[in-house]
């Protein structure tokens, strides 16, 4: 693989805050610079626009200017469905108006929205995403204004499934990626996805609610969570805070132990750190 020659910056946006951290060009990249913001509250139409408020007084500063970018968008603000398999569908725009159709179904007005399609094998469900329009060209108007380059840009949960997808493509997992205040559920049987649901969760005792709502999930869909393998992709919990409120067995995943953070102390950076 060539080198880059510009420094890259992985931003992640959230409700809460936005995060940002630098890496220099080059065969290894070495992480240089990280920083979070704070995100004023967004309006009830455009709940990201408190995220790219911050991002745009970030993106202002000269040291995080004249690089490439990749973006990372917290689950709230996307939309998930799975698409059942109909071989009668031909074509990448038929597909996306039945995904549409689909999310119209769940949501409400999907016409704003632009849809993206995860396909899966042949016979087996596809997964669509939809984020809107605004949000989309917000960001891209934001990185070019600065200077930045926009190279990706791809929800929470899809990057972090990405990340770790080889260590679900075998057997009946339950896969969580977990934010502060919302959890994204997947189930998958041998790589396939079967279901997918976005939960929040209460703030008082997060980790206690986390488990709560998989367990609930698990029951809802009648299926013996104690033989499944549950995969939890969630930056500041540990073996022993989980073990001190359930006897599930969890498989915690998402960074290697060469990571340059710790994600104990620096969870603020895991979404961004997650492509």
């Amino acid at each position: 693989m060539s080198p880059s020659w510009r420094d890259q910056i992985r931003i992640s946006l959230s409700p809460s805050h936005v995060a940002l951290m630098r890496f220099c060009k080059g065969m290894k990249p070495r992480l240089t610079a990280k920083t979070v913001a704070a995100c004023p509250a967004g309006a009830g139409d455009a709940p990201w626009s408190g995220a790219l408020t911050a991002l745009d007084g970030l993106l202002i500063k000269p040291e995080w200017q004249r690089a490439d970018a990749s973006v990372v968008v917290s689950n709230s603000f996307a939309r998930f469905q799975l698409l059942p398999w109909n071989e009668h569908i031909a074509g990448e725009e038929e597909q996306r108006s039945f995904a549409r159709h689909k999310l119209a179904a769940v949501y409400g007005d999907s016409s704003e929205w632009e849809i993206r399609i995860a396909e899966g094998n042949a016979g087996t469900e596809n997964l669509a995403c939809g984020m809107h329009v605004k949000l989309l060209g917000s960001i891209t108007a934001c990185c070019s204004k600065h200077g930045v380059r926009l190279r990706s840009l791809q929800p929470y949960l899809m990057a972090a499934y990405n990340r770790v997808r080889p260590e679900l493509a075998q057997g009946s997992i339950w896969f969580a990626v977990t934010e502060p205040e919302r959890v994204c559920i997947m189930r998958l049987e041998n790589g396939a996805w079967r279901s997918i649901h976005c939960r929040s969760l209460a703030t008082d005792n997060p980790l206690s609610a986390l488990v709560t709502v998989i367990e609930r999930e698990q029951q809802l869909a009648g299926l013996d969570g104690q033989t499944d393998t549950t995969v939890l992709y969630a930056p500041g919990v540990t073996p022993a805070s989980l073990a001190s409120i359930t006897h599930k067995k969890f498989k915690l995943v998402g960074f290697s132990s060469g990571s340059s953070l710790d994600l104990r102390t620096d969870a603020p950076f895991a979404m961004a750190a997650s492509t």
